[in-house]
């Protein structure tokens, strides 16, 4: 865990020179930058970094190159700087390093007083737990000193707007799903909630090679949802893969052979046997801190069969579902897609159309997210292929529908239009 945050903080500074001067300057009073990083190579990287003037990979990695024969080589430091978080996670990880720190020093101070249990060593040991206790506990000071740099360098850099998929559901929401977005998709039952999830998916590794997306089945297991995958690739039905397979002739056989294969080879990922909270949050969070910024999705369908331990009531299970997704979108600045059952109201109203108040169980799905958006059969089309998704919150954008026609039988979403 240390050297993972140490590794986050040489990308973020090898991305912003003028950040690692700074936090230096602030960390003088109370320690030495090399106190703050264990491993050798990353605080070599970081004092090249604070005595770069070029402010230029080449310069710092020549200065750091320089006489040190243990280096790492170019493409590694680049490929920490391309992997780095965004400017806003620095102090959040600087505040975790000051923890580790401490810890260190306690657990020296502790050595040394049990080797040698004299009074200096205690009065050591002493100061060190009292450093720990007096250690600052808050990570956000309010400035807005990071906001402001990073537009700024955004301004001068673009960064990816957010994960593309549907064209026009793209443009509504202001260029794809952006970072910290927490997508929710509500609809009832056989309406093709789960199918519209998979083409989010696929047309998101469609439309970039590299993205990658955490699928999160709590209905169904990765056999049924890889068999989805294949049908919306190659159009054979879903069903005849589960049950008819054999039937089929050679030709789509292979062709199913080919789509299997590079699922294999792409960078989504399908888990059928995590149903706690605690376990999702911690798979995206691994599989998050390692991608790169743009290029990360996750999807859960659906929240209403995530378990929280400990939690009596289901609207609370719920609020804490929703909260811990919406924390992680800000924590990673990843768009995070979860799906939700409307309640039966919506049935037995005579305007059939979803609205916010469906939403089953918890108000805090509305809440926390930054886009609600509703699957539905429009009743002023006729046509049961339409299926409508109407977009009832966006926090940045405009409201809209979007209407698709749903070739169930192919786990097929095509925008009308």
């Amino acid at each position: 865990m240390n050297t993972e945050i140490e590794r986050e903080l040489i990308g973020i500074f090898l991305n912003h020179p003028n950040k690692a001067r700074t936090v230096g300057k602030e960390e003088e009073s109370s320690a030495k930058e090399e106190d703050y990083f264990a491993e050798k190579e990353y605080r070599k990287l970081y004092e090249a970094i604070i005595n770069s003037e070029a402010d230029d990979l080449i310069d710092i990695y020549g200065k750091y190159k320089n006489g040190n024969k243990q280096a790492l080589d170019f493409q590694s430091v680049k490929q920490i700087m391309n992997e780095a978080p965004p400017l806003s996670q620095l102090y959040n990880n600087i505040y975790a390093m000051r923890k580790l720190v401490v810890m260190r020093r306690i657990n020296k101070a502790l050595e040394d007083y049990r080797s040698n249990p004299y009074d200096e060593n205690k009065l050591k040991l002493l100061e060190a737990l009292q450093s720990d206790s007096g250690e600052d506990n808050t990570s956000d000071d309010g400035k807005l000193d990071e906001a402001v740099e990073a537009l700024e360098d955004s301004l001068v850099h673009p960064k990816p707007r957010g994960v593309k998929t549907f064209k026009q559901l793209d443009e509504v929401l202001g260029g794809g799903m952006y970072g910290s977005m927490l997508f929710t998709i509500g609809a009832r039952p056989s309406t093709g909630k789960t199918a519209f999830a998979v083409n989010l998916a696929y047309e998101a590794m469609r439309r970039d090679k590299e993205v990658e997306v955490d699928f999160f089945t709590l209905e169904m297991n990765k056999q049924e949802m890889l068999n989805r995958f294949i049908s919306r690739d190659i159009g054979v039905s879903s069903g005849t893969l589960r049950s008819n397979a054999n039937e089929i002739p050679d030709v789509v056989k292979e062709l199913v052979k080919k789509t299997a294969s590079s699922l294999l080879d792409s960078n989504l990922r399908i888990y059928d046997g995590l149903h706690t909270l605690g376990e999702i949050v911690r798979t995206i969070r691994k599989n998050a801190s390692k991608a790169k910024l743009g290029g990360y999705m996750a999807i859960v369908d659906y929240i209403g069969l995530v378990k929280v331990p400990g939690k009596k009531e289901r609207r609370l299970e719920i609020d804490e579902v929703t909260r811990e997704l919406k924390e992680l979108t800000n924590e990673f600045d990843i768009p995070i897609v979860e799906l939700s059952q409307l309640s039966r109201g919506v049935e037995n109203r005579q305007y059939k159309e979803p609205v916010l108040s469906d939403l089953k169980e918890s108000g805090s799905i509305e809440q926390d997210s930054n886009v609600v958006a509703f699957l539905h059969r429009p009743e002023n089309v006729d046509s049961d292929r339409v299926v409508q998704l109407a977009i009832r919150k966006n926090r940045e954008g405009e409201l809209a529908n979007i209407n698709f026609t749903f070739i169930g039988e192919e786990m097929k979403f095509v925008e009308s239009g």
